[in-house]
């Protein structure tokens, strides 16, 4: 009796936004959107030059870099000009595949900010004074923020385990995963226990020298894209203030939107990560097809059919854990499973592999794989107000998803049938297929009374 969507009422086409102008001499482009007197600030710095040694220290580099201050301001003026003049400034990193040709990892720090229209000229001078002026020389601050830092990284592993197990188990499948990792992952918060562990002057002495070394790197000409989002005649005002800041940075040779020089570690492919949690976070990965394959919009639909029509059953309601999940990441064609706050291990790698079998079965009609389509266009349609969805926009510039691909792998989905889910798990989902990662965090006791039960396959085990 209730109303239901069919596939006709979605619309073949996706949200689009093109740019209005772009500027070479200052690698910057422009969109001429309705904001409602907001302007925006997106930017990105490839990180691919970085040396080896100062790649793992990216992360906290974002955090800190608008949290301490400049040569000009301490960190508490700073902050009062940030609050009042901006809705934020920030910079995070980005491990990202390229959508084209052979998909080489694009790794980059991002840069955004946003502010009302009477507010653009402090906001930019903002933005300059974080990029040309930062200062990592108070060690007292510098020591509470790596702190803080940890300790947000700390509560992380109990709030986000499954999302840390599938990184974890994902990392040697390909150079973005392993870099992801090493920024967002349990290993980024081993680099900074290392760090933090007993931290002296010397030792911040010395990371205040990585981190301005990391600066200087970054913040080039060459080095350094930016986007200016809003209305036509904030446009024009932004524009001068972004040649100033483009004209305050070294020339630079050349630009760091490249893989950086690391290699996959090859490690173990079966692992155990043991912390202080009486319950376990189960994650297993594979290798399947990237979005530009046709079978990559079917995967999607197995996704979404996998967690609510098996995993939901099989994890959560008879293995009593918080969560299951099936994710499939078009970017670099991995498929994961995992689970959240699960009180099992070994029942729940089973699970995983009879996933499989669920699949090939064909124990579900058209009218699953309809509701399974509608997920995955529910999530490719979700509206963005004006000024986000430009910023989105720009940095699917940045890693070359094309909008045609996107249209492309919509009415491939739009036009998905059950015969073809079914072709797609018996050739995705079967026991001689790629290889698999699993990874398990779990309290020690926990990991040693499942290596009993996995003899044949015991998983590595390690301490975060």
């Amino acid at each position: 009796c209730l109303p239901s969507l069919q596939r006709e009422d979605i619309p073949p086409s996706v949200p689009i936004i093109k740019e209005s102008a772009s500027e070479d001499a200052l690698r910057a482009t422009l969109y001429n959107t309705t904001t409602s007197g907001i302007v925006y600030f997106a930017a990105a710095a490839g990180t691919g030059l970085l040396p080896a040694a100062l790649l793992p220290l990216a992360p906290f580099f974002c955090y800190a870099l608008s949290r301490m201050g400049t040569a000009r301001r301490d960190y508490a003026e700073m902050a009062q000009r940030i609050d009042a003049y901006t809705g934020g400034v920030g910079l995070s990193t980005h491990a990202r595949t390229r959508f084209d040709g052979t998909g080489d990892c694009v790794p980059f720090i991002s840069f955004n900010g946003k502010c009302l229209l009477r507010n653009r000229e402090p906001m930019f001078n903002i933005i300059q004074e974080l990029l040309h002026h930062s200062d990592f020389s108070n060690l007292t601050r510098l020591k509470s923020i790596l702190l803080e830092y940890r300790a947000g990284l700390e509560s992380m592993v109990i709030q986000s385990g499954h999302r840390l197990a599938i990184s974890l188990a994902a990392r040697n499948l390909s150079s973005t995963r392993m870099l992801s990792e090493t920024w967002g992952g349990v290993h980024q918060l081993q680099t900074i226990k290392r760090l933090s562990d007993g931290i002296t002057e010397q030792n911040l002495i010395a990371l205040s020298g990585e981190l301005t070394a990391i600066g200087k790197g970054l913040f080039t000409q060459a080095n350094f894209r930016m986007a200016l989002i809003g209305e036509a005649p904030a446009l024009t005002e932004a524009r001068s203030c972004a040649k100033s800041i483009f004209d305050g940075f070294k020339p630079g040779e050349e630009d760091g939107f490249r893989a950086p020089d690391m290699a996959i570690d090859g490690g173990a492919l079966r692992e155990g990560w043991s912390t202080s949690s009486a319950v376990s976070f189960v994650a297993l990965a594979f290798e399947t097809v990237r979005m530009a394959h046709e079978d990559a919009a079917v995967l999607a639909v197995i996704s979404k059919m996998l967690r609510s029509m098996y995993l939901h059953r099989e994890i959560r309601e008879k293995g009593g854990a918080y969560g299951g999940f099936a994710l499939y990441s078009p970017e670099d064609g991995l498929f994961s499973f995992a689970s959240y706050r699960d009180p099992h291990i070994v029942s729940t790698l089973e699970a995983f592999d009879n996933a499989a079998a669920f699949i090939r079965s064909g124990n579900f009609s058209e009218e699953d794989v309809k509701e399974a389509i509608l997920q995955v266009c529910s999530e490719i349609d979700k509206p963005d107000p004006p000024g986000p969805a430009a910023r989105k926009a720009y940095y699917r510039k940045i890693i070359s998803l094309s909008d045609e691909m996107r249209t492309r792998f919509k009415s491939r989905l739009l036009s998905l049938t059950r015969s073809q889910v079914m072709q797609a798990a018996e050739k995705y989902f079967n026991k001689n297929g790629a290889r698999k990662a699993v990874a398990v965090i779990s309290g020690e006791d926990k990991l040693k009374a499942a290596n009993t039960k996995l003899s044949g396959k015991p998983l590595e085990l390690h301490r975060i």
